[in-house]
């Protein structure tokens, strides 16, 4: 006998003819444990499944791994009918089908999946199916995988009965152009703008949702790590939709799950050099559709699917590409002819251009180091700035080049011009400060060439005022001292338009540079200038102070010595008066000369405690240690104790105590002891210091002091006293220690703290003391509040 074989063409391979179908009435819940019983044999890699969960082999039989359902008219549930049926396809029902109802909440848990859910109402209405033929092929099937991005195609006789199912793996395992696969690489084909990430700990829903977004089958999952200094996005995983149903099938909760849980860990990258034979064989070894595409550091940077693989081989690519070839080699020798019949000529115009241009630029660098030379030949602002826009003027031939200084944000002066014998000057033109930022639009940092105004971004009135100003076109430059901005220099056309060139700008920018160092170099001259004169006149005031406090100085050290020599003298004369009473108490014991020497010996004794008293208080007056209490006074019945002593010292004199104040004194808080001791010092002065048979005025006066809210009223005690002082010394004589010369003629004695003490105390009762003296009198005046 001889064998018959039959032939059958790769697209008849690539045909699963075994798919499962059901009815367009059956449940959904049924088609899903359907596509369950069909899938169970590939378990989730972190899930366990019970064994009330398994699903035997022999259960699946052709169907094991199923991934869709074909929804026919009329036809049975049972499998083993189904090869009877003569009915037409309705419908398809996909993994991806699944994903899309989970995603949209449609359904939830499989066990708890209501029955009056019929496939009809879920399925994929608008199915794109292949028809078997002889003029139909693997690559018509692939166009169709690419165009409408289906992962599943339904393939009809020409009766339009169902003959299976193809799909992308299908057709990689019949096909294996190795040649073609291993002359490409991935990076030509890899997929950077539909890679779909996700984190781990996302949950099986959001991945869902995600999937049907993006209109994507397979999702990659990643981790963020970092690098070095770099955070790199590292795939850790990957999940389909296939993972999508299987979970669904394992009734988990993808509201709570994560989606590490389900994923597929093994996971074999693919580097962008590797061969597409390489991606190829994976692909078929772990039977997956989707490979990931790290770098050098396993970041993602794409994936490769079985699209990809397969839209290489597609014929119409091929083609395109081979004619592309063929054309643009002939291109290059077309192109390489006139490219050798050109590249002399252009070499020579090249030539010659090249040394144009140096001789410009030399021309340029010859120009900026005379104009850097001649503003650094001088320390002056104004020649500098002066010197600089006419050189600009005259190498560039522009009719204005005008120098600004910025002042502030809202003040621009006009420092410096250069203008053409055609051109007005902007001197003067005080107005256009005011206007010249908004119409020149003017961007202080940045440099703005405008070769015809009247086709720039001005407004119609910017354009209309700048004509009038005889503007045309306009090169601004900024110069600026570190990041401070100085200046603008705006060179200026107004016979026509000007094309700025590149070697003009470039120019104008050294010679900013230049000038703004130069203009700092001055300014910094100027303030050493300014400093020096500064300084030598603090110098000069420092000397006058200095020799002023040494004259004063010296003087202080005279009335030292001259108080030294007063206290000295004022402690030693109760001392002696003192010691001569006790030894003429033991010499001569007379009864009747005792008291006398008693009386002796009790005065000077006061005398010398009161001297040292006088030491004592003015030092705790400036310590200012001492707080006071103040009391009621009645001046009436209080005054007379302390006028009364004065009263009969004056007639020792034949001298005159004039007292002229009311019968009825108004009644004043302030510290006894201290107001007495105040004027006591005061009357007592005005005796010492007045002349046998002079007179000596007190007064007392008080009334409202207007225009003040702190003292309401006021007591003024004034004493005066026919001795006047020299106006030279007159405020000197608050000083501690200080006497006036030649002002005892009658040799009184004292210390110079009497009036020291009285002003103190005056300053402790919140008063004021005003000493003056002309015509041959002074006055006291103390004025308290009441």
């Amino acid at each position: 006998m001889v064998a018959q074989f039959s032939y059958s063409s790769p697209l008849q391979q690539a045909i699963d003819r075994h798919p499962l179908t059901v009815s367009p009435e059956t449940p959904l819940v049924d088609v899903l444990k359907l596509m369950s019983q069909s899938n169970n044999s590939s378990a989730l890699p972190n899930v366990n499944i019970s064994e009330n969960e398994q699903v035997e082999e022999s259960k699946i039989s052709n169907h094991q791994k199923d991934t869709s359902v074909l929804i026919v008219q009329n036809i049975p549930i049972e499998p083993e009918q189904k090869d009877s049926a003569q009915s037409s396809l309705l419908g398809i029902f996909t993994a991806t089908d699944i994903v899309k109802l989970i995603a949209n909440d449609k359904i939830k848990n499989l066990q708890n999946l209501s029955e009056d859910l019929l496939i009809r109402d879920v399925m994929t209405s608008n199915v794109i199916t292949l028809r078997e033929s002889d003029e139909q092929d693997l690559f018509t099937a692939l166009s169709l995988f690419r165009k409408h991005r289906i992962s599943h195609l339904p393939v009809l006789n020409n009766q339009g009965k169902i003959v299976g199912v193809m799909t992308p793996e299908k057709i990689c395992q019949v096909l294996q152009p190795s040649n073609i696969l291993r002359l490409r690489r991935v990076n030509e084909v890899k997929n950077d703008n539909m890679t779909v990430t996700i984190s781990g700990t996302a949950s099986l829903l959001k991945v869902s949702q995600l999937m049907v977004e993006n209109k994507v089958n397979s999702v990659i999952v990643t981790q963020n790590k970092k690098v070095k200094t770099q955070s790199i996005e590292k795939p850790i995983g990957i999940i389909s939709n296939k993972e999508i149903a299987q979970a669904y099938f394992l009734n988990l909760d993808f509201a709570k799950i994560p989606v590490n849980t389900v994923m597929k860990t093994q996971i074999n990258c693919l580097k962008a050099n590797n061969s597409l034979w390489d991606a190829h064989r994976k692909m078929l070894q772990e039977q997956v559709q989707l490979l990931i595409v790290s770098g050098k550091q396993g970041e993602l940077i794409g994936t490769v699917n079985q699209t990809s693989l397969l839209q290489v081989l597609d014929p119409t690519v091929m083609f395109s590409l081979v004619r592309k070839l063929r054309a643009d080699v002939s291109q290059l020798q077309a192109e390489k002819f006139e490219l050798l019949r050109t590249r002399n000529a252009e070499l020579e115009k090249e030539v010659q251009a090249r040394t144009a241009e140096i001789q410009a630029q030399l021309e340029r660098d010859r120009l900026l180091a005379q104009i850097a030379l001649r503003i650094h030949q001088s320390l002056n602002i104004n020649e500098i700035i002066n010197a600089a826009v006419t050189e600009v003027q005259q190498f560039l031939k522009a009719d204005r080049v005008v120098l600004f200084q910025v002042k502030s944000s809202k003040l621009t002066k006009i420092v410096a011009e250069s203008v053409d014998d055609n051109c007005n000057s902007w001197m003067e033109e005080q107005t256009l400060y005011e206007c010249l930022m908004s119409n020149l639009k003017i961007k202080k940092n940045q440099i703005q060439a405008v070769a015809d105004i009247e086709q720039s971004d001005l407004t119609t009135e910017q354009i209309t005022s700048l004509q009038q100003k005889q503007v045309k076109s306009f090169l601004i430059v900024p110069m600026s001292q570190g990041r401070q901005l100085w200046g603008i220099m705006c060179t200026q056309e107004y016979s026509g338009i000007r094309e700025w060139q590149p070697s003009e700008i470039d120019l104008l920018q050294q010679l900013a540079t230049q000038l703004a160092i130069a203009i700092q170099q001055a300014q910094l001259y100027q303030q050493v200038q300014t400093l020096n004169t500064d300084l030598e006149k603090q110098v000069k005031e420092r000397t006058a102070q200095l020799e002023q406090k040494v004259q004063e100085l010296e003087q202080l050290n005279i009335l030292k010595d001259d108080f030294l020599s007063t206290v000295s003298h004022e402690l030693r004369t109760p001392l002696s008066n003192m010691k001569m009473a006790i030894h003429m108490l033991k010499v001569y014991p007379i009864p009747e000369k005792v008291q006398q020497y008693l009386k002796i010996l009790d005065t000077e004794c006061k005398r010398e405690i009161e001297l040292i008293s006088d030491l004592l208080d003015l030092q705790r007056l400036e310590a200012g240690r001492e707080s006071i209490n103040l009391e009621v006074i009645e001046l009436t019945n209080w005054l007379p104790n302390i006028i009364e002593p004065f009263n009969s010292r004056v007639k020792e004199r034949q001298q005159i105590l004039n007292n002229k104040y009311p019968e009825e004194l108004p009644i004043i808080r302030s510290n006894p002891n201290n107001l007495g001791r105040i004027l006591a010092e005061l009357l007592n002065n005005a005796c010492k210091y007045t002349k046998d048979g002079g007179e000596i005025m007190f007064a007392i006066e008080y009334n409202h002091k207007k225009n003040s809210s702190e003292i309401p009223y006021f007591i003024q005690f004034i004493v005066s006293n026919p001795s006047e002082i020299p106006e030279s010394e007159l405020p000197k004589i608050f000083d501690k220690f200080y006497r006036v010369p030649n002002a005892d003629p009658w040799k009184q004695g004292g210390t110079g703290l009497g009036l020291a003490l009285v002003k103190k105390l005056v300053e402790q009762l919140n008063g004021n003391m005003i000493a003056t003296s002309s015509n041959g009198w002074t006055t006291f005046t103390v004025e308290l509040p009441i």
